[in-house]
């Protein structure tokens, strides 16, 4: 998948537990509508499940593009709740209650490290995402550049592993250190390490960051300014959050319960971010367009930008998925730890509860509503007039609260 020209493109992958699918679903549109240009991507960087999906493309970035897409789709529809944690109703989820009840207790020895339990994820990832050719492509060119973003535990600090892409220097004012490796499945896990859901993920190599790590979205969970420092002069970036206006009323006579409250750390940690982005980009290329070319050194950086359309978009969708497979589910395990999950949410009742269980959501339904959703705004994008074919420079417009949900 080499791109032409002398604008290598970045894809930025953001992280969102089981909203995963929608990445691959725009994917399967937009790299084929690319490919017919000319144009493919040199450089890939995620955080949490956008590192998994990076991880993917890269490995598979010396295939034709049509077999890249298939893969990646198959990946996600293929996937079950049990391929990616254990149940919920386990030996091993009863012993995290023991846990955490003697850590209350201040029993010498016990302590709750996560609240679930994602083994099954290290051999799905070892499965799936084939590191050795990844590194190869690396060599060969197939790909400049692979980046994934943690945060240590130790410095709160973004670090980003990286194959190829040079030796970027730290970036103090943003909190990111550079390291680069070989990549393996610990970095990738160390990325999806979402802090007391899933417990941290200790990384071996190389030696000088050997260490904790937690998900990388707590800190950077949409690495646009990481894949411009690995070389990237164009970007795609593709969000799990939208970027919706909020509605115009002020306030609601909705008491918001718990699960709701946490919905809105979500919305501050991953959306407001993305959107703030993605509005500075637009807003130094603007400054450039109208700066003389003698008085600047930088170049405008074309982007393509992907989210979900609508306000809590995909908690809605989460919530309609729920209620018609899930609500009544009398199945055995998983479904049944699905729909225990859910009403512990609860999954079916509103789109703030929904905001919560789609990022554990992964239930064959829900990732094929997610990538025709990805699909559709993939689309959506293409068709859209651009300065650049598909390529923008311009203000993100954004939606209105009324728009498609």
């Amino acid at each position: 998948m080499a791109s032409q020209g002398d604008e290598p493109i970045g894809l930025v992958l953001a992280g969102g537990g089981a909203r995963g699918a929608y990445e691959m679903g725009a994917l399967s549109v937009l790299l084929p509508a690319l490919a017919e240009r000319g144009e493919h991507v040199r450089i890939t960087v995620g955080t949490s499940v956008g590192a998994l999906n990076t991880a993917y493309v890269a490995a598979n970035a010396h295939r034709p593009v049509g077999e890249v897409v298939d893969g990646g789709l198959a990946l996600w529809r293929e996937a079950r709740y049990g391929d990616l944690l254990r149940p919920l109703f386990s030996v091993a989820e009863a012993g995290k209650a023991l846990r955490y009840g003697g850590q209350v207790l201040g029993i010498h020895g016990l302590r709750l490290d996560s609240l679930l339990d994602p083994v099954p994820l290290r051999k799905f990832v070892a499965q799936r995402i084939a590191f050795e050719q990844l590194q190869g492509n690396v060599e060969s060119g197939a790909v400049e550049a692979v980046g994934v973003a943690a945060t240590s535990a130790l410095t709160s600090r973004t670090v980003v592993f990286h194959a190829g892409g040079g030796s970027p220097r730290r970036d103090d004012a943003r909190g990111i250190d550079y390291v680069k490796t070989a990549l393996n499945e610990e970095h990738v896990l160390a990325s999806a390490a979402i802090p007391t859901v899933f417990p941290p993920v200790h990384v071996e190599t190389p030696r000088r960051a050997r260490g904790w790590y937690f998900d990388g979205g707590t800190r950077l969970n949409t690495p646009t300014k990481p894949a411009l420092r690995l070389g990237a002069r164009r970007v795609i970036v593709i969000g799990l959050n939208s970027s919706a206006a909020a509605p115009a009323r002020l306030a609601s006579e909705h008491k918001p319960d718990a699960l709701e409250g946490s919905g809105q750390l979500l919305q501050a940690v991953l959306a407001d971010p993305l959107a703030a982005d993605i509005r500075n980009l637009a807003g130094v290329n603007s400054l450039l367009a109208n700066t003389p070319d003698h008085q600047h050194k930088r170049q405008r950086v074309p982007y393509i930008f992907i989210a979900p359309r609508g306000h809590d978009a995909l908690g809605r969708l989460a919530a309609r998925v729920f209620h018609r497979y899930y609500a009544g589910a009398r199945e055995p395990l998983p479904p049944l730890d699905l729909a225990t999950r859910g009403r512990l949410r609860p999954g079916g009742s509103s789109a703030g509860h929904g905001e919560l269980l789609s990022y554990l959501f992964f239930a064959p339904e829900f990732s094929a509503a997610l990538i025709r959703r990805g699909r559709a705004d993939a689309r959506q994008w293409l068709a859209a007039p651009h300065e650049r074919g598909p390529w923008e420079t311009g203000p993100l417009g954004l939606d209105t609260d009324h728009a498609r949900r």
